[in-house]
């Protein structure tokens, strides 16, 4: 005797066991990398470093909430490898949307947070953590302490309204656009506008770290330096006709002239 197959049973618990955490953070320095976890296997066998003890923070947290996968760009990604490290930036916000859960860790946020405090934290300025912040369903904040942010303990902080309408009132998009985001649902001019306070330790990275949000077929290429923004802004004049990218003032590209150095002009 057979019994009937219960598909989406089985979806869900496939979902639920091969679900992954990826983690949101700023960079503090020397964060461990794929070799130094490769050496010795293990998180766990790290030394013991303020940075990674964030990293096995992370892990401790994504155990506790019940996840048996986490990812972190510290030390997923073998950087070493060219292919790999520009596949990677390339996939990186389809990674995040995926994901099951994003843990986003504000160093700076002391415990007890308060209102505020994370619309003014290094991570609200940093070019990657914008698509970090957009791209997942489900994210939680955590303070330095990983207290949740508020003290809210709620399943998905993109639920919560307080801490979605503090981020709304701080980069002046509906709370409704953070929570559900795609790629399609603002305009170009508004998302180069969202862009163009954050900050990147490599120039290039100011590009590369919109490929996702504008849905872009850009190739990665260290070196190419403040290039790496004009191929990008090209690309959306070409491929969109949106011409609004050539309405600014300010310093010239060295790519081309009609476009500007610098993504803070929009």
């Amino acid at each position: 005797m057979t019994s009937k197959v219960n598909d989406e049973r089985i979806q869900e618990v496939v979902e639920r066991y091969f679900g992954y955490v990826m983690f949101s953070h700023a960079w503090q320095g020397n964060e461990p990398s794929f070799q130094e976890v490769n050496v010795v296997k293990s998180v766990w066998n790290l030394s013991d470093t303020p940075l990674n003890e964030k990293l096995r923070n992370f892990c401790r947290e994504v155990r506790r909430r019940g996840h048996n996968w986490a990812w972190s760009d510290t030390c997923c990604i073998d950087k070493s490898t060219s292919s790999t490290l520009n596949q990677s930036l390339t996939s990186m916000y389809k990674w995040y949307a995926d994901s099951a859960v994003t843990f986003v860790f504000l160093a700076g946020v002391t415990h007890p947070s308060k209102p505020g405090d994370l619309t003014h934290s290094l991570w609200m300025t940093r070019a990657w953590t914008l698509q970090e912040l957009l791209a997942p369903k489900v994210v939680f904040f955590y303070d330095s302490e990983w207290k949740p942010y508020l003290n809210d303990t709620g399943d998905n902080h993109k639920e919560s309204p307080e801490i979605m309408q503090e981020l709304a009132d701080a980069i002046k998009i509906p709370h409704g656009t953070i929570t559900t985001f795609s790629p399609d649902d603002l305009a170009i001019r508004e998302k180069l506008r969202l862009a163009s306070t954050r900050n990147a330790t490599y120039v290039e990275d100011v590009a590369y770290s919109l490929i996702g949000i504008f849905k872009s077929d850009i190739r990665p290429h260290y070196g190419e330096g403040a290039d790496a923004l004009g191929h990008l802004l090209e690309e959306i004049v070409t491929r969109f006709g949106e011409v609004t990218v050539l309405a600014w003032t300010g310093k010239s590209s060295s790519y081309n002239s009609c476009l500007p150095a610098s993504i803070s002009v929009y």
